[in-house]
């Protein structure tokens, strides 16, 4: 309640200073937001965040996190209308949303239609669709503007299509989920996977007909790298640990900027999925016996 009250004065003082910044206006002026502020202008959502009556909340990713985009990405925005329209109203929603609105699992319907969830973790880092949210609450005269470090991209696929489409990479995980029936529990509930690709699979090539052969320890395998809810990166602290499926905890340490899960490395992190995330990692955890 003392942060409605302070967000109302807030905008007041705005109106009584003459300072008259609306949401477009600030990412204008604020130097960090050049890539954004010209591709609102080509999609016309401009004048959108200029004029609106109504209150907006934008999540707006800076020139760092356009940066991170491959170019072939920009390129097919740049040329796509409807595309980058619809990528850009994925970052905006109705109404005014403040940092202690943003609750662990807490969904927001976007411009686009499309839902955008927030988890919030007990070290009070925040994340929407698995981005990190850098700064927060700068409260504007028709609505708020939260700083992020990357730009949001809605999650359509379950973990096990996920892992069923870009089999490059995971065909050894998911052939093993197929062939323990395993795959069709990754398409409901709220996962984190800690997806091991095919190269660390092959690392215990030479023991895995071993381990296949104990059908009960296998899927004991399996289930020890699926942990119960969503944990992106920015959640997970320096010794906690982990309950998964298997029934044994995973341990989690955070070495320098390097994650590890037990001793496996994460060497891709945050991918957002529409049942939770996944990380891939560099082993493939041996679950106790």
């Amino acid at each position: 309640m003392l942060f409605f009250l302070v967000t109302i004065l807030s905008l007041q003082a705005f109106v009584a200073h003459g300072q008259v910044e609306n949401v477009f206006s600030y990412l204008q002026h604020n130097g960090n937001f050049t890539t954004l502020v010209k591709l609102l202008k080509e999609s016309g959502l401009a004048g959108t965040l200029a004029t609106s009556a109504t209150p907006l909340t934008i999540f707006a990713p800076t020139d760092a996190a356009f940066a991170k985009l491959p170019q072939s990405v920009l390129d097919q925005l740049s040329t796509d209308p409807q595309a980058l329209a619809d990528t850009l109203k994925f970052h905006v929603t109705n109404g005014i949303i403040i940092s202690p609105m943003i609750q662990d699992g807490t969904e927001f319907t976007s411009l686009s239609g499309k839902n955008l969830t927030a988890h919030r973790y007990a070290n009070q880092k925040y994340v929407i669709q698995g981005v990190n949210i850098e700064s927060g609450d700068k409260i504007v005269l028709n609505g708020v503007i939260h700083t992020i470090d990357s730009v949001l991209m809605p999650s359509d696929v379950s973990i096990s299509e996920y892992l069923g489409t870009h089999e490059t990479n995971f065909a050894d995980l998911y052939a093993a989920l197929v062939l323990e029936g395993f795959e069709n529990a990754l398409e409901f509930g709220t996962y984190t996977l800690f997806a091991p690709r095919d190269d660390a699979f092959a690392q215990i090539l030479a023991n895995l007909p071993t381990i296949a052969a104990d059908d009960t320890y296998f899927k004991k395998v399996l289930m020890y790298h699926v942990v119960p809810g969503v944990w992106f990166s920015a959640g997970l602290t320096d010794g906690m640990s982990l309950p998964t499926l298997a029934g044994t905890n995973l341990t989690i340490s955070v070495q320098g900027s390097g994650v590890y899960v037990k001793t496996a490395q994460v060497i891709e992190a945050d991918v957002p999925l529409s049942n939770g995330c996944l990380h891939v990692i560099d082993d493939v955890l041996a679950p106790p016996k």
